[in-house]
């Protein structure tokens, strides 16, 4: 819904949706992540990165079909991970808090690829799509994340988010257990058996 960003700076209706999917300026970080900004921290910081929850936020519910592209333009569906845990996580390369975030992301995501069990799926928002993406992971020295795209912002706005970052944990049978808005400390020690203690019920 349009909101006015405030009454001394801007008079017009700002559609917050296309300046998120548009990225790349300070106004649109701002307004991808304002809504996520824990009160202690200050601009400049971002919010501070939260721990894994050690229970469900909810109980276990159905997600729509979430589809997102790869680095070669093929299109994936959630679906195709089931059977697995999946940590979907939300993001766009403008997003401080983001930024912040992908180093202990790609951490987890190291950490669970030997067995194979749990799928990280950072989705990026970026409008560039997957050659600003590429380019991130190249500058910021991100291994073992895939490049997952969805420029048209069809998946925040199937799960009904206007900001970034966003992470969903989601069970083995493609349903979500827990949300969370704002960075996480993904690279704990414990995250992967505390991952597999919240999909099985715990």
């Amino acid at each position: 819904m349009p909101q006015i960003l405030t009454k001394r700076v801007l008079t017009e209706p700002v559609d917050r949706r296309a300046l998120l999917a548009n990225g790349g300026t300070l106004l649109a970080a701002w307004l991808g992540c304002n809504s996520i900004l824990a009160p202690r921290a200050t601009a400049e910081e971002g919010p501070a990165p939260v721990a894994l929850p050690t229970r469900a936020g909810h109980p276990p519910r159905a997600l729509p079909d979430l589809a997102f592209t790869d680095e070669g333009g093929a299109t994936h569906r959630l679906a195709d991970w089931r059977g697995r845990i999946v940590v979907l996580n939300l993001w766009a390369t403008w997003c401080q808090p983001c930024v912040a975030e992908m180093p202990a992301l790609s951490v987890l995501a190291r950490q669970v690829a030997p067995a194979g069990d749990i799928a990280v799926l950072p989705v990026s928002v970026d409008h560039g799509g997957a050659a600003t993406v590429r380019r991130f992971y190249h500058a910021h020295g991100i291994a073992g994340l895939p490049v997952l795209c969805d420029p048209d912002m069809r998946v925040p706005t199937a799960l009904h988010e206007d900001g970034v970052p966003v992470s969903l944990v989601i069970d083995r049978g493609g349903r979500e257990i827990l949300r969370i808005s704002g960075p996480v400390l993904w690279d704990a020690p414990d995250l992967p058996a505390r991952l597999r203690h919240l999909a099985a019920g715990g």
